[in-house]
């Protein structure tokens, strides 16, 4: 009973649990329900909720909720000390910098989202005809034409290739961070078909998992039916193109199994996180020691003449209820009167401080291209306390230079490689009698090694 109701309140809440699929190949509905769309969302804030969460945001840190409580603290009359535009306007201007940097941020990113949903592919329709369709309306049992250095939208299962081998190769830094291309197969029924057509009039079905988080097992299998009968193959991780990789060479086409949150590259990714700067923390800390000492200041103040009245003569009980409340509101004064210890200046001149970091950092013309993200922490750009890496290729260029190779007969350099090529070509061109590289050397010694042979360096 408890997990049909999940179900269902799952149902009504528009969130279904994951599932396994059945794709049918080049059907009008390829599948017998909806899945989610392929759009990318990274944003932090909706149009409703921009200004509740920012408000909760900035008075979630006490260096705010401080000054708002100061600023409120005015409306009643007996703690009035001074002018109430002076206390709430340091505050607003304060939150409006604030709103219109978040603002500004979460526009930048709806832009950067806008044109990847935007962006158009090629799609193969049952039959053989090419429709252009953008990537958010790219749907689950959709084939795609990807081709060279363009973004995989979603999920993809690999079928056919331009090359008759059937091998592509994939950038994946985008979703492990890996630099070296990674190598991908067809599916070899779908591959030995004639041409393009032949598969947009194939029919059949793919048997998907449900999705899952892991972007390094895939298991299934392809059904192609003809006239013999249908022949079911297994499907793996090389048979696949996940989202947000890279098509390094060659075209594909590729079957649409999983879109937008269903997809690989979403269910690693965590909903975007406000992020506080480490001065911003100190500010806070200082902040809450500066009231510590206000509050024990103000308190002695109030405390030691209101013990000295109270030793002098006795006080019948309402008197000392009136005198504990009097007590009360000057402590609260002096509260309010010490509060410009606590400078709200300094949080203006931080605000102000980032915004004049980050547009020097996107103006400064050596660093051409540079985006700040978040104009919230441009300051910790140079602050790294700690810097891991687990192997070559991650920071470096993954670049092999050729330095000298020594074949045990011969030694070659960058400048006699020149040489050794035309001797080859000449050998090639049937003249055997060709004279070697000039620049060869027949001593061993000069290769710095025995007879064996040996390889390049890389730099």
């Amino acid at each position: 009973r408890r997990g049909a109701f999940a179900r269902a309140c799952r149902w009504c809440c528009g969130k279904r649990e994951p599932e396994a699929r059945h794709i049918r190949l080049n059907a009008t509905r390829p599948t017998p329900r909806r899945y989610a769309r392929n759009l990318v969302v990274n944003t932090k804030y909706s149009f409703f909720s921009f200004v509740p969460k920012v408000l909760y945001e900035q008075f979630s840190q006490f260096f705010n909720l401080y000054f708002l409580v100061v600023a409120l603290s005015q409306l009643f009359p007996p703690l009035q000390i001074g002018l109430l535009f002076t206390y709430i306007a340091p505050l607003a201007f304060v939150l409006a910098v604030t709103m219109c940097k978040e603002g500004f941020d979460d526009y930048k990113r709806y832009r950067t989202d806008r044109e990847i949903n935007t962006e158009l592919y090629t799609r193969l329709t049952p039959g053989g005809g090419d429709v252009t369709v953008a990537a958010q309306d790219i749907s689950v049992g959709h084939v795609l034409r990807v081709r060279a250095n363009q973004r995989v939208p979603a999920d993809l299962l690999l079928l056919r290739t331009k090359e008759s081998s059937g091998i592509l190769f994939l950038r994946t830094d985008q979703l492990d961070g890996e630099t070296d291309w990674k190598l991908r197969l067809a599916v070899p029924s779908c591959q030995k078909l004639s041409s393009d057509e032949a598969l947009a009039e194939a029919s059949g079905g793919v048997y998907a998992p449900e999705p899952t988080a892991d972007i390094y097992a895939f298991e299934g299998d392809l059904t192609l039916s003809d006239s013999e009968g249908d022949a079911t193959e297994p499907l793996s991780l090389d048979n696949t193109l996940w989202a947000g990789t890279v098509l390094a060479s060659g075209e594909a086409l590729a079957l649409v199994l999983y879109t937008g949150t269903d997809t690989r590259g979403a269910m690693n990714s965590a909903p975007p996180r406000s992020k506080v700067a480490s001065v911003d923390l100190q500010v806070n800390l200082l902040a809450k020691v500066l009231f510590g000492l206000t509050a024990s200041t103000a308190l002695a103040m109030v405390a030691v003449p209101f013990i000295q009245r109270a030793a002098s003569s006795r006080l019948a009980s309402a008197e000392m209820s009136q005198q504990l409340l009097q007590a009360l509101l000057d402590f609260c004064r002096f509260l309010l009167l010490f509060s410009s210890i606590i400078p709200i200046s300094l949080r203006v001149a931080l605000d102000m401080a980032k915004l004049v970091y980050k547009l020097q950092m996107t103006s400064d013309a050596r660093m051409p291209g540079l985006q700040v993200r978040s104009s919230t922490l441009p300051e910790e750009l140079g602050g790294i306390d700690f810097l891991l890496t687990d192997k070559t290729g991650t920071l470096t260029r993954n670049e092999m230079l050729f330095r000298k190779l020594h074949l045990g007969f011969a030694f070659l350099s960058p400048q006699t490689l020149g040489e050794a090529q035309a001797a080859v070509a000449h050998a090639a061109a049937g003249e055997d009698d060709a004279p070697p590289p000039a620049g060869a050397s027949s001593d061993l010694g000069e290769g710095g090694g025995g007879g064996g042979g040996g390889g390049g360096s890389g730099g």
